[in-house]
């Protein structure tokens, strides 16, 4: 095997798509603690048993586990942020009321999420701890949407579902709990012939109400028809007009509802959100409620939250070439030396062309527009005139 070879589904982060990826962290930082977010960073690294805390077989699935050589113990490679901030949270700065927390930076995946996915995702997210309110849902909701319109993505299309609406059903019905994964399965894909099968194991009502929510999606009239149909579930009901606040509050330009799908359902514990974008794989944002997942770290704090999967999004805006000032190099001039050194303080890019420097390879990465040259004594700098 050649040694520069990397392993499938792992790749370098070139200039390009790096420069990307930081204005994109930069902007999300920036956004996140305007709105009171405090920014943590847990280690790449720990226990299996706290990675996992209150997730759901697919996060098991996805994380590279390793035996840890001091204590014998398993260590894992976070295939996920959201178990660590809720560790910090609950164990650590054990506050009373609401915390509001941001993260940003590298996952590992065992396996990728879908065929041409990075197993080394890099992500930025928010978590606020100690609030059951939809007041708290719709002010993460709006945060990670005030963030993609930041970024610079158009039309953006958020589908929300609710974890309640599922639940609802197939409580009424004892038999659902040993073939669940199937019945997820069937929602996830909207495979009504999945749930056919299940006939003789659950009952038929529960299998006509589940197939009813595979076709009942869409934008806000969705709710109204569910409310018509599932008149008899006090806790559907209740949901839906829950959503119905919350899409009156929300900031998308397009909003529809999903209730069969069920990511996360293992875990999450009340509303879920996603936006996705067309002939991309991968939902560039996701979150939803977890009120649970604090339990097992001895403080179980109500929780809702986002992720956004930032090289997702890198790779559907337009890449721009920053602005660079070429200079000659002279280390014994100190007026150029000067000249230079201001530039930079106004976070101008300033390249010191050195002999071996190849213009066309610069301008690969920066738009060179202008230059510093010497006019009547004076470093100044002037817009380049090329062919």
């Amino acid at each position: 095997m050649s040694v520069w070879l990397l392993p499938e589904n792992i790749a370098d982060m070139l200039p390009r798509e790096a420069r990307e990826i930081e204005r994109l962290r930069e902007t999300f930082l920036k956004l996140t603690k305007s709105h009171g977010c405090e920014m943590v960073k847990p280690p790449m690294i720990e226990y299996v048993d706290s990675l996992l805390t209150g997730t759901g077989n697919d996060l098991d699935l996805r994380t590279f586990k390793i035996v840890d050589q001091s204590s014998g113990k398993m260590l894992g490679f976070r295939a996920d942020m959201t178990p660590q901030i809720a560790r910090i949270d609950a164990h650590i700065l054990n506050r009373e009321g609401i915390s509001r927390l941001s993260y940003a930076g590298s996952l590992l995946h065992a396996r990728p999420l879908h065929p041409v996915a990075s197993r080394q995702p890099y992500v930025a997210g928010v978590e606020l701890f100690g609030s059951t309110s939809s007041a708290s849902d719709i002010e993460v909701l709006n945060l990670a949407l005030e963030c993609l319109k930041a970024f610079g993505l158009k039309d953006i299309h958020l589908d929300i579902g609710h974890v309640f609406v599922v639940k609802a059903i197939v409580e009424r019905d004892p038999n659902c709990e040993k073939v669940m994964p199937k019945i997820l399965y069937a929602l996830k894909h909207k495979d009504r012939s999945a749930l056919e099968e299940l006939s003789g194991v659950i009952e038929d009502s529960t299998i006509d109400a589940l197939r009813k929510i595979m076709r009942m999606f869409g934008g806000i009239e969705v709710l109204d028809e569910i409310e018509k149909e599932f008149s008899d579930y006090p806790l559907i009901l209740q949901t839906i007009e829950q959503l119905k606040w919350i899409a009156d509050r929300c900031i998308a330009d397009k909003l529809s509802f999903d209730f069969s799908d069920v990511h996360g359902y293992q875990y999450l514990t009340g509303i879920t959100f996603g936006v996705t974008i067309p002939q991309r794989y991968q939902a560039v944002l996701r979150g939803g409620r977890y009120d649970s997942i604090g339990a097992k770290f001895g403080r179980n704090r109500p929780a809702v939250g986002f992720t956004l999967y930032l090289r997702e999004i890198a790779q559907v805006l337009p890449t721009k070439r920053p602005y660079a000032v070429m200079a000659p190099w002279d280390d014994g001039d100190k007026v150029l030396n000067e000249a230079i050194r201001k530039l930079r303080e106004e976070d101008r890019i300033v390249v010191q062309i050195l002999p071996e420097d190849r213009i066309e390879s610069l301008e690969e990465s920066f738009r060179l527009d202008e230059e510093l040259i010497k006019e009547d004594g004076e470093w100044k700098v002037v817009r380049r005139y090329t062919k």
